[in-house]
């Protein structure tokens, strides 16, 4: 009976050991030792990683008040513009060559801010990206203007107004007027002269492509010529590339269209021919076909004839004789002196108009050499077949057959 009782007992012990053994081990794999914070699953895209949750992040630092942007934004260019402007780039990028730049023009205090219309009307149609940068790539807001087009697209370019400090032989910036790390073409107006240090202060632009290659530039235009001192190198190499036409500057706004496409002066033997056109006549309004004769003697001019007669007749109304004398500008208009008489037609002797004509046109001849655009007379005067009230530039074209014929 004891041995019984006792097996008894010793069974009912063990059984509470195990069972509290089995008690412990469930509690423990109900726990996980905490390591860290535990933060939402970012795998399923349902929250925000541990280290940023309910994080604010740190402002934008703003520049100071009255500092250039540091990255100033060009909105964008109109297709035709871009298209200037790679063209442009193309045209300028030389080994040692880090940025272009042209002279538009000279704008005073009484143009009120608009530029475009002082501005060198053929270069802004040859180049549309000029008239569209805006006023955060604007520096300044008259004196001689200007157009800077860094080669590389994303120099560093940065324009500081300097002064020079005689106490300490040494150059010191008043204000940075300009910086950007993208290479977008700006406009900077600048004083003219050939000395920046007889200034109080002046303008210096710093370009530093991606290469590390940098140039330091004064916008500055010799006296003598009027042309913009380019900047050199230790060496004396051209670091930059002037894009100025000046042979367009200071000619009629009326024939920049014609300059922007290619026109451009001659020689006295390209005129030789027959130009011919078709226009109202003064007296009638009726169209009437014209004929130019342009006959050289030597590069300084030669004989010419005027002849018209309405279209569909036989008869010349107007027979006109006489000299021409022209000064040969090759990067502009050339300037052509016309000087005819009424020497027949069925007119002579018995119309009311003129019976001599002198005057001087602004003259441009097409790349293919056929096409001829005479500007307004510089004194007012027309040539038959140009408007007598308000003379505007007139396009003549070559006639071959009348040119190499014999017969007329």
């Amino acid at each position: 009976m004891k041995g019984a009782a006792m097996r008894r007992t010793t069974k009912q012990v063990i059984a509470f050991f195990l069972t509290l053994v089995l008690m412990l081990s469930l509690c423990a794999c109900g726990q996980k030792p905490q390591t860290g914070t535990v933060g939402p699953d970012v795998s399923a895209g349902g929250g925000s990683r541990p280290d940023t949750t309910d994080k604010k992040k740190p402002e934008k630092l703003r520049p100071v008040s009255g500092a250039p942007s540091e990255h100033p934004v060009q909105t964008g260019f109109s297709q035709e513009a871009e298209q200037s402007l790679v063209w442009l780039r193309d045209r300028i990028d030389f080994p040692q060559t880090m940025f272009g730049v042209a002279l538009l023009g000279y704008t005073g205090e009484a143009s009120d801010g608009d530029w475009l219309a002082e501005a060198d009307q053929a270069m802004l149609q040859k180049y549309p990206f000029i008239s569209e940068i805006d006023a955060a790539h604007t520096v300044g807001n008259d004196d001689y203007l200007y157009c800077l087009v860094p080669v590389d697209e994303n120099a560093t370019v940065s324009v500081n107004l300097m002064r020079w400090d005689p106490r300490s032989d040494t150059e010191e910036v008043i204000e940075v007027l300009y910086r950007s790390e993208v290479g977008d073409p700006l406009l900077i107006f600048a004083a003219g002269g050939d000395d920046a240090y007889a200034y109080l202060s002046y303008i210096q632009v710093q370009v530093v492509d991606n290469a590390g290659n940098s140039c330091v530039w004064e916008p500055q235009l010799y006296t003598a010529t009027g042309h913009i001192v380019p900047c050199f190198s230790e060496n004396g190499e051209y670091l930059s590339f002037d894009f100025t036409e000046y042979g367009w500057q200071d000619v009629s706004s009326e024939l920049a269209p014609w300059l922007s496409d290619g026109y451009s002066g001659v020689y006295s033997w390209g005129l030789e021919g027959c130009w011919t056109t078709q226009a109202a006549a003064w007296d009638t309004g009726r169209t009437a076909n014209y004929y130019l004769w342009f006959f050289p003697e030597d590069e300084n001019g030669g004989s010419v004839d005027l002849d018209w007669q309405y279209e569909g007749s036989d008869l010349f109304e107007e027979m006109w004789g006489g000299y021409w004398e022209i000064t040969s500008v090759m990067d502009g208009p050339s300037y052509v002196t016309i000087s005819l008489s009424l020497v027949g037609g069925e007119n002579y002797g018995v119309t009311d108009g003129p019976y001599y004509i002198s005057e001087t046109y602004p003259l441009l001849i097409s790349p293919s050499g056929e096409e001829m655009v005479l500007g307004a007379g510089e004194n007012g005067v027309s040539l038959p077949f140009m408007p007598q009230d308000d003379p505007q530039p007139y396009t003549l074209t070559l006639d071959s057959w009348f040119t190499e014929s014999s017969v007329w």
